[in-house]
């Protein structure tokens, strides 16, 4: 049975946007972070655009053992939770950033050769 405490999950497939990279932030543990974005074909008036959007993937570096083989341009599937972090620039302006909390990553096929979307 659910509590009312909510359901914090996302599912994503996308293509891995740039190299992963080891990141270390304050108060957290190491991440594997990278880039995703994902595809959206929108139909309007009989002419279909496409639509990309970018989340920013974090996977806790001792889960990334298996993981070490992931590279730009392969499609994945993404299993984990949103968080928004609070970061206090040099300035001293607040600013949040949206991020996925990946509890799970799985290769669905190699890297793209030409991927058709720009870096983020």
């Amino acid at each position: 049975m659910l509590s009312n405490s909510g359901i914090n999950k996302v599912f994503l497939v996308g293509h891995i946007g740039k190299e992963p990279r080891l990141h270390s932030f304050q108060n957290e543990p190491q991440m594997l972070c990278f880039p995703l974005v994902t595809l959206e074909f929108i139909r309007k008036n009989g002419e279909t655009t496409e639509h990309q959007e970018w989340h920013y993937i974090k996977l806790p570096a001792d889960a990334t053992e298996e993981k070490q083989d992931l590279k730009k341009g392969q499609l994945v599937y993404v299993q984990g939770k949103i968080q928004t972090r609070k970061i206090v620039d040099e300035q001293q302006v607040k600013r949040y950033k949206t991020e996925i909390l990946a509890q799970q990553i799985q290769v669905l096929n190699n890297p793209v050769q030409q991927a058709d979307f720009a870096d983020q």
